[in-house]
């Protein structure tokens, strides 16, 4: 009982900070889609004026182009001749603890994650998109 007791007061001690304070945020848009290959889509807006909204695409490509389908051949079914990968764009933005408005798109993929935005530096975002490019 006393170890129980001891883990509660570390627990809660520990999740507060003094003089600070945990203001909630009213969503006031959200929006959320999900298709049955995987690809999905979904956006929230704070009444603070921090937004995120992303985009994942599913791809699919055939190993196997010019092999014909049988007749047990069944679209759902995993059969080792596609590949798929996910696309990913997106875009958030927030007001930072000096009021500025900091707003930050994404792009992720096979090849890497590229962010372009206010508090990136131009040579990391080039940087990125260098890499994802080779």
């Amino acid at each position: 009982m006393f170890a129980l007791c001891l883990i509660l007061t570390l627990m809660l001690s520990g999740s507060r900070v003094e003089g600070a304070q945990t203001e909630l945020v009213p969503i006031i848009k959200s929006v959320a889609e999900q298709k049955n290959d995987g690809s999905y889509f979904f956006a929230y807006e704070g009444a603070d004026g921090s937004y995120r909204e992303e985009v994942g695409i599913v791809k699919r490509s055939s190993n196997n182009i010019n092999t014909p389908p049988t007749d047990d051949h069944n679209d759902d079914d995993d059969d080792g001749n596609d590949e798929t990968e996910l696309e990913i764009s997106g875009v958030y933005r927030y007001i930072d603890s000096n009021g500025q408005r900091v707003e930050v798109s994404y792009v992720a993929d096979k090849n890497g994650f590229v962010p372009v935005g206010t508090n990136i530096a131009k040579e990391i975002s080039e940087a990125a998109r260098q890499s994802a490019e080779s």
